[in-house]
């Protein structure tokens, strides 16, 4: 009688270990998959100030284009090239401050997406990113101050651009929401007018 009472008062145990076991599944795969969001919707935030900023040095180089464009196939010794001339340096020295100003507000854009301590590849990613934003920044600097930086190569503009390909595509969760692989891809997408560089 009492081994038989002994069996039926701890038959409940399995039962409640199977119970806990079931929690804690459920309460580590909850705590996984609202990690995987938050990483998502980091990113997301990440991606659109970075969109941000390459549009505004896409500007740049589509305005200083244009310049370029009008300058092109006349006579250099002629007074109205060298009045349009003039005026082009006028004009790509404002594209500079434009620039500037437009790329350093999308630097700070990036620098204000919160990105949790953990999420070290993020972290990577923005930091390394923001490199680039802060070539940039230095590089309208500099056109602001002589036009001409805008024909000359800009290694660190290329070179902090390539850095930051790699902590971009590691940062990008597995599975992706808003289609952040496509548009880390599309980032680096081969382009000779992409981010820098002389314009012509």
């Amino acid at each position: 009688m009492g081994d038989t009472w002994a069996v039926k008062r701890n038959s409940w145990i399995p039962l409640v270990a199977g119970a806990a076991a079931f929690l804690l599944t459920l309460t580590v795969g909850a705590a996984a998959a609202t990690d995987w969001l938050t990483r998502n919707i980091e990113m997301n935030k990440l991606m659109n100030a970075i969109e941000q900023s390459e549009g505004a040095m896409g500007q740049v180089q589509d305005r200083v284009s244009i310049v370029f464009d009008q300058l092109d196939g006349e006579l250099p010794s002629s007074p109205e090239t060298q009045a349009q001339t003039a005026a082009a340096v006028a004009e790509l020295a404002a594209i500079a401050v434009d620039g500037e100003a437009a790329i350093g507000d999308a630097g700070r854009a990036i620098e204000r997406v919160n990105v949790l301590p953990w999420h070290t590849d993020i972290k990577a990613a923005q930091d390394a990113y923001l490199l680039h934003n802060y070539a940039w920044q230095a590089y309208m600097l500099s056109a602001q101050e002589d036009p001409v930086a805008f024909t000359t190569p800009q290694p660190l503009v290329n070179q902090t651009f390539e850095d930051s390909q790699a902590p971009l595509e590691n940062a990008v969760p597995n599975p992706a929401l808003y289609d952040l692989d496509i548009r880390v891809q599309d980032l680096y997408v081969e382009d000779s007018t992409t981010s820098g560089g002389p314009i012509i």
